[in-house]
This record gives C-alpha cells, structure tokens and sequence, in this order.
C-alpha cells in the first residue's frame, strides 16, 4: 500500500454538505517528496470538506512543527507552521481560458477520490519563512559560527 494514500477523501458516498477529516503528518510523511527541505515534522491537517452538488471546497488548516536546515549554520533547526487555505475541487477539465492555479484540482467524472497529500506537502513549503535561522546566533552550531567569522568580509 501507498503510504500517502493515507491522505486519500473518498467522497463518493458523502453526503452534500460539511465533512471533517484529520490528517496526522510525521517524518515519512516528508520521506515521501524527492528533494524535500523538510528533514522531519509533526503536524496536524483538519480538513473541513463542503461537498456541493457539483464540486467541493475543502478548507484546510496545517499546525505543528518541521526540522530543516538553518541557512546560517547548516544545523537542523524547528520552525513553527501554520497554515490556513481552502482548495476548489471540481469535475473536468479546464478550458484553454482557464486560470490554473494551485487553489483549483480538478477531477476525472469517475473519481470518487482525491488525495490530499500533495497540497498539504506544498502548503507546509510554502508557510516556511524565506530565511531559516535559529532564534538567535547563541543556539547555532559553534564551529560553523567561528569558521563563518574568519570568513567575514569587513
């Protein structure tokens, strides 16, 4: 079995109308993204799906914590994540007049699954800050900090 089917909505036999799922995210989850800046994590996804007669919104709130590498020092360092977004899924395809963007995911008429693996990978990615760095100098690793110093231009 896939692992990231466990991320897997069958909405086929859900009712029109307000869904709730909870997704637990953990460091295979990470392990499962070719080149991920992510190294570990511990999060939580809630997803409140609203089914309509002819697509679905599902809102989608990440928190928790991930380890990636601090750009000072090269260390591991945590960063918080919060995220709030909200994902349009609808039947077809779109249209050469279409704008394509990462809020819409569209669905073959048979479907009765989405996988929402993918969209909670790229929302965890792009809630990280531009810079990673730990709190403040004191906490990186002492070596590099010294190498870095010698390094300095003045």
């Amino acid at each position: 079995m896939n692992y990231l089917s466990k991320y897997d909505v069958i909405f086929s036999g859900l009712s029109i109308g307000r869904h709730d799922f909870i997704f637990e995210i953990d460091d295979k989850f990470f392990e499962q993204f070719d080149c991920s800046e992510i190294r570990q994590g511990q999060l939580s996804a809630n997803v409140e799906l609203n089914r309509l007669s002819d697509s679905m919104i599902a809102n989608v709130t990440v928190k928790g914590e991930v380890t990636t590498v601090c750009d000072r020092c090269l260390d591991n360092v945590a960063i918080s994540i919060e995220y709030k977004g909200a994902l349009l899924i609808k039947y077809g395809k779109p249209d050469d007049n279409t704008d394509i963007n990462d809020e819409i995911m569209y669905l073959n008429r048979g479907d009765d699954t989405i996988n929402l693996a993918r969209y909670i990978y790229e929302s965890i990615c792009v809630s990280l800050p531009i810079q990673r760095l730990h709190s403040d100098e004191s906490r990186c690793n002492e070596e590099m900090i010294k190498i870095l110093k010698k390094m300095k231009v003045n």
